[in-house]
């Protein structure tokens, strides 16, 4: 069996800087563009409300700030330099947010060198200052053919698996998730019914109040995404979610936090269909102690089904995966919520919450090829102990692997299809990586 050493992967956050400029007053269809000024923080921008109606370029050389609900409605196409600035923040407790409706497209390709940043418009800074970035897309879920969000007031979904709502490559949102009630927050990303013809590469959700990228049914994929101090979950899906993802990375933080993954097919109805069975590889999950104990690696519930490969899951004061309620474990019977080649070392590394469910526990690590003794001690999913020398630190982007980990880095999920990369090892850096280099914050 193939052994390989893990490495030192640093994430580099890059200042990118911005200049303001003078302009003239102008619209766009129904939105209205003109020189900000309201206050220090947001002098020289131009101020973004309303509906853009006719295709629109915002340029790198000007400082935005969206003004309440922003929105890109269907037939046209919001494009957004690379290196452009983006703020936002709320008025009288409105929150600022931008959402590419059904039949919409944002074109948003930045650079590692220049990125695009949605941040507050604050001097200082906090989680939920803003809203976030919202995609509705026509791609199939499982609340109906449609379905209305929970804020913003979007339509989402529909028969159309290829979709696409356009691409967000080298984006960075920051400080979002603004709270509207106790029942309805703004994640960084929020992806409603989105198809995978939508390209999805090179996104950080950087200190938000909620989630950082959270799915809602649909098909779309996304690939080299890091979610660093989130509120809540770094990463959700529900809905229906069957899409692909591939180098992920969740950093907590000890001011907040809840999961590194929160899964669920529908919580009303957990065999609702189409059920979401996403297929994951190359995952880093690291936790942190928030003062409340719980915070935990994954929680498969509500009936997902899964299928992920090379996965690291490590310090989560929690559990590293639970699974959760009758439908899930009925899925996991059937061999359906499947954990491979993975590292899962926590102090209680995997939990089943049985409900009125008969879960064959011997069937299910057999198949997933690791030994449960019942005491929910770190398991490799590989068959293998854990080496003693192993060890992950991470601290706000810099995530240190060490010892040789044999029988995790032996799958190759270019195997899985086109969207994957070959990458036989476990987690979502190897040595001599860059790919979170310079456009990332910490």
């Amino acid at each position: 069996m193939k052994t390989k050493k893990l490495f030192t992967g640093i994430l580099i956050g890059t200042a990118v800087l911005f200049s303001a400029c003078t302009i003239q007053e102008d619209n766009i269809g129904d939105i209205t563009i003109n020189q900000g000024g309201s206050g220090g923080d947001t002098s020289g921008t131009e101020i973004l409300e309303g509906q853009i109606t006719q295709n629109t370029t915002l340029k790198s050389s000007e400082v935005y700030e969206l003004r309440g609900g922003v929105s890109v409605v269907d037939g046209v196409t919001l494009t957004i330099e690379a290196g452009t600035k983006i703020i936002a923040g709320d008025v009288g407790g409105v929150f600022s947010y931008l959402a590419i409706e059904q039949g919409a497209k944002i074109i948003a390709e930045g650079t590692a060198a220049q990125p695009i940043v949605f941040t507050s418009n604050k001097s200082t800074p906090n989680p939920g200052d803003w809203g976030g970035l919202l995609l509705a897309g026509k791609a199939p879920i499982n609340r109906g053919t449609t379905a209305t969000t929970e804020v913003a007031n979007l339509t989402y979904g529909g028969t159309d698996p290829a979709d696409n709502s356009g691409i967000l490559r080298y984006v960075r949102l920051e400080y979002t998730g603004g709270k509207i009630n106790d029942d309805a927050e703004y994640n960084g990303l929020s992806l409603y019914g989105v198809g995978n013809g939508t390209t999805l590469e090179y996104i950080q959700a950087f200190n938000g109040n909620d989630d950082g990228v959270e799915f809602f049914g649909g098909t779309v994929n996304l690939k080299y995404a890091i979610v660093t101090g989130a509120g809540d979950d770094s990463f959700d899906w529900t809905d229906g979610w069957i899409g692909n993802g591939q180098f992920w990375i969740a950093q907590q933080t000890s001011a907040a936090g809840d999961k590194g993954i929160e899964a669920d097919n529908l919580s009303s109805t957990p065999d609702a269909a189409p059920f979401s069975n996403p297929t994951l590889s190359n995952i880093t999950l690291i936790g942190a102690e928030d003062g409340d104990g719980e915070n935990k690696g994954i929680e498969f519930r509500a009936g997902t089904k899964v299928t992920m490969y090379n996965a690291i899951i490590k310090a989560f004061p929690g559990k590293g995966i639970e699974v959760d309620d009758d439908q899930t474990l009925i899925n996991l019977n059937n061999n359906e919520v499947i954990v491979k080649n993975s590292i899962i070392d926590n102090a209680k590394s995997f939990d089943l919450d049985h409900g009125g469910a008969t879960v064959d526990l011997a069937d299910f690590a057999t198949f997933n090829n690791f030994t449960i003794d019942g005491s929910g001690a770190p398991f490799n999913s590989a068959g293998t102990a854990i080496p003693t020398g192993f060890e992950i630190t991470g601290v706000r982007g810099t995530y240190t692997y060490t010892a040789a980990v044999d029988g995790v880095d032996n799958f190759d999920p270019s195997t899985l299809g086109a969207f994957f990369d070959a990458a036989n090892y476990a987690g979502a850096l190897q040595e001599g990586d860059t790919w979170t280099s310079d456009w990332t914050r910490l």
